[in-house]
C-alpha cells in the first residue's frame, strides 16, 4: 500500500515573501536599542551574581562540596549569559574560565577552593576596573595556568 504525502503549509515562508515590514538591518538596530534599555538593571544583576558566587565559596571554607560546585557552575552560567549579552568581553572570558574550572573540578573530584577564589578575584577585578588589553591577556593567561596545574584544559578564547 502506498504512503500518502501531506504537504504542510509554511506560513512563515509565505509571509516572508510578502512586501512590507522592516529590513533586517532595521530589525537588528531596533533589537539593539531594546537590549540597551535593559543595560542598567542587568549591570546591577551582574554585581549581585558575582557576590552570590563569592558567598558560595566563602561558605565552603578551604574545601568545597560537589553540591556547592554545581551551584557555582549554575551561577557562573547565569553570569555568562549577562556578560555575553551586554558585551563585557573580559568578564565573559573569566566567567567561561570559571565554568570550565568548575566542570574540571567536578570531573576530577577536586575540592580545593583556592583556584575558585583566584577566579572570583579576577572576576571582581574585571568587573570593577578597566584593564588594558595586555593586562587582560595576562590575567587570562594566569587563569589558564591554574587549569593546567590541576590537569584540565584551559579555556580557549572564542575565535570571533
Amino acid at each position: 500500500m502506498g504512503q500518502k504525502v501531506i504537504r504542510v503549509r509554511n506560513i512563515l515562508g509565505e509571509r516572508l515573501s510578502l512586501p512590507g515590514g522592516v529590513t533586517r538591518e532595521r530589525a537588528v538596530q531596533e533589537a539593539g536599542k531594546r537590549v540597551e534599555t535593559l543595560r542598567a538593571p542587568y549591570e546591577e544583576a551582574i554585581a549581585v551574581e558575582i557576590a552570590k558566587l563569592e558567598k558560595i565559596v566563602a561558605a565552603a571554607g578551604p574545601e568545597i562540596a560537589a553540591r556547592q560546585l554545581a551551584q557555582l557552575l549554575d551561577g557562573a552560567g547565569r553570569l555568562l549569559t549577562l556578560t555575553g549579552t551586554f558585551g563585557f568581553a573580559l568578564l565573559d572570558a573569566v566567567s567561561k574560565s570559571l565554568c570550565d574550572l568548575c566542570v574540571g573540578m567536578l570531573e576530577k573530584s577536586i575540592a580545593a577552593t583556592a583556584p575558585l577564589e583566584v577566579h572570583l578575584n579576577a572576576m571582581r577585578l574585571a568587573w570593577k576596573m578597566e584593564l588594558s588589553e595586555t593586562e587582560a591577556e595576562e590575567m587570562l593567561g594566569e587563569l589558564a595556568r591554574i587549569h593546567v596545574h590541576y590537569g584540565f584544559e584551559p579555556h580557549k578564547p572564542d575565535e570571533s
